[in-house]
């Protein structure tokens, strides 16, 4: 029965799609909100930790400041000998409690060598002990030092948080120290600099991540609209058809109904596809630019993260591990995009693939030697290849890494490169797991992983060998495989060689 004209305006199926971006919008909030959250949190503590730093460094300055301008040449070497009292400690109260003790210090302190305290604008701490011995000895080693701690001040305030400095105090600026200058700061000052520093940064960071925020929207609003736009298109055509062929009153063949019905089908399925790499391309070079910036702060942490405990490095290699597999994973969705578009470039030089072979096994050893995998290769010395040598290196890494991957402890690998006629041949061969004969077939499709693989939870993307297969092909080579279940897997990749290889050498073999 054919459909009435006036219902073509809105086809089976659109309130659905409708439906659904509500939900991809919600998603995306969540996932890039979450994003946006992480690494603005992160940039708020490195640079909150900075500002922390910078403040502990300027007080530790003005210790050393007030010790090589105010006190040098006004302090005797008999004031560390033994601690002060009578008409000395008299001019010492007048020396430091005017020029010292300024607002914010809240107490000062000379130490001598034993650790005993010669004086103190808090006279009750004279001739007592300090407890930094081991501060003391840097000290006198001619470093300055500086700590974050609690103490009496000079007035009787008990408890008083301070940024304690020690500074070395010397006659003159080449003679060794004969004491050391204890300088107590009220950190409440500092605290109060670096939390103004802190708000101001942190609404700075929240306007600039907000605009960031909403300004992704419009990309996915673009991309439900073309998605919308295409599958009303789509659904409009099949009822146009749909009427079409209702109108013929079936005039035509079922064959022949069949046949159409298949190639809207196949076309559906280009579209979706097309729409799947773009997809995944656009969303792959979004991804690639938070993950380069998570990467980068790690590396940051990681050479500056000097107050890091043990659980905190452990936590940030969990997040270096992870976020390089993705970025990994990025690159090989942004090469099969390339491959798609037609936009790979090879560039094309001459490679001695015996080193490319050689290289590749060496730095695969590692691993069949944690496994305790025999891995050996048996190479043939051939003339140059043309081609991309990264390119070629990455086809073998991918093979040896595959059949390493798939051999159980105590199996064999073994990498062969030999001239057949006017081609080089290299073959990786594993006494593994085996791919059953029924899903030989589907080996270099994208994504796609063998039932053992999943069965026995062998990690993987599924895209190794769809790339080997685009690289070998661009360099006008093929690749197939032979393999057995339970016996193992034959990969054989030839490439042309740009003269007949003469007489063959004979093949050396380096086993682990």
């Amino acid at each position: 029965m054919a459909s009435h004209p006036g219902q073509l305006g809105r086809p089976p199926g659109l309130p659905e799609a409708r439906e659904n971006a509500p939900r991809l919008v919600l998603r995306f909030a969540l996932y890039s909100g979450a994003v946006l959250l992480a690494a603005g949190l992160a940039i708020l503590w490195t640079i909150n930790h900075e500002i922390a730093s910078r403040a502990q460094r300027t007080v530790e300055t003005q210790a050393q400041t007030v010790a090589q301008q105010n006190l040098r040449g006004r302090l005797l070497r008999s004031d560390f000998a033994a601690p002060a009292h009578g008409p000395r400690l008299a001019q010492l109260d007048e020396l430091f409690k005017p020029e010292v003790l300024i607002p914010g210090v809240v107490g000062t302190r000379l130490v001598n060598r034993e650790g005993t305290i010669t004086y103190a604008a808090r006279h009750p701490l004279i001739g007592t002990k300090v407890p930094y011995m081991h501060d003391l000895a840097a000290v006198f080693a001619g470093r300055s030092e500086r700590r974050v701690t609690r103490t009496v001040s000079w007035r009787g305030e008990k408890n008083v948080k301070v940024l304690q400095s020690l500074v070395p105090v010397r006659e003159t600026a080449t003679t060794k120290p004969v004491g050391a200058l204890e300088f107590d700061q009220d950190y409440h000052a500092i605290e109060i600099g670096i939390g103004d520093a802190s708000r101001r940064l942190g609404f700075i960071l929240a306007i600039a991540f907000l605009v960031l925020y909403l300004s992704l929207f419009p990309i996915l609003h673009r991309l439900t609209a073309q998605l919308a736009s295409r599958n009303r298109r789509l659904r409009e055509q099949a009822a146009e058809r749909e009427e079409l062929l209702e109108a013929e009153q079936m005039a035509r063949a079922e064959a022949e109904a069949i046949q159409r019905l298949l190639s809207e089908q196949n076309e559906r399925l280009r579209e979706l596809d097309r729409m799947k790499d773009e997809f995944v391309s656009l969303v792959s070079h979004e991804l690639r630019t938070p993950l380069t910036s998570i990467r980068g702060y790690l590396e940051l942490l990681f050479e500056e993260g000097g107050n890091l405990t043990p659980e905190q490095e452990r936590f940030l290699g969990v997040v270096d591990r992870n976020s390089e597999r993705l970025l990994h994973l990025v690159g090989d969705l942004l090469f099969l995009a390339q491959v798609d578009a037609g936009r790979l470039t090879i560039e094309r030089e001459d490679v001695d693939f015996e080193e490319v072979v050689q290289d590749s096994v060496e730095a695969l050893r590692p691993i069949a030697e944690s496994r305790r995998i025999e891995l050996v290769a048996s190479i043939t010395p051939l003339p140059t290849v043309v081609g991309d040598p990264a390119r070629l290196a990455q086809v073998l890494d991918n093979l040896v890494s595959n059949a390493l991957k798939f051999t159980p402890e105590g199996g064999r690998v073994s990498v062969s490169l030999h001239a057949d006629g006017d081609r080089a041949v290299v073959e990786v061969k594993d006494n593994g797991v085996g791919i059953p004969r029924a899903e030989q077939s589907r080996l270099f499709e994208r994504f796609f992983r063998s039932s053992r693989a999943t069965h026995d939870a062998i990690p993987g993307t599924g895209l190794g060998l769809a790339i080997t297969k685009a690289i070998t092909e661009h360099h006008g080579g093929r690749i197939s495989v032979e393999s057995e279940e339970d016996v193992g897997t034959s990969v054989r990749v030839e490439l042309p060689l740009p003269a007949a290889h003469d007489a063959a050498a004979p093949a050396h073999e380096v086993a682990v």
